[in-house]
């Protein structure tokens, strides 16, 4: 005689069981929807997208808010154009004041950003940076 113990799942033990499996699903489609990381130094597309992608000492720029959407990041000195036209996040990590220009070569409307400014919502042009030689604006 074969005996056998059969307890029954309570609803709470199915619902986490449920959870679990959904969960489980989620990343594993998730996972393939994510793109390959790219490792050039300025105009770069990175996911997942963070503040963490803009490194000390440099000031950058995102196309979207709360850092997504295309990257661009510099360290150097001087007018630079940037692949951002405008920017929806921003960090200047950088030890000196920034201004963003609407238009290339420092052209247009500008804004100036301080050392450390950083905001994850804003809508500005940013076609062109200068990076100043102080600290403030």
């Amino acid at each position: 005689m074969t005996t056998s113990t059969h307890r029954a799942e309570g609803p709470v033990l199915r619902t986490l069981r449920r959870r679990a499996a959904v969960t489980a699903a989620l990343v594993v489609a998730l996972v393939g929807l994510v793109p390959a990381v790219a490792t050039a130094d300025d105009d770069v597309d990175i996911t997942p997208y963070s503040s963490s992608q803009c490194t000390s000492g440099r000031f950058c720029l995102w196309s979207g808010t709360g850092y997504s959407g295309s990257f661009w990041s510099t360290a150097s000195t001087g007018v630079q154009n940037t692949t951002i036209t405008t920017s929806g996040s921003l960090w200047n990590r950088s030890s000196v004041a920034v201004r963003v220009y609407s238009g290339t070569s420092a052209s247009g409307v500008w804004v100036c950003y301080a050392a450390g400014a950083i905001t994850s919502s804003t809508s500005v042009g940013s076609a062109s940076v200068r990076t100043m030689t102080s600290s403030t604006c």
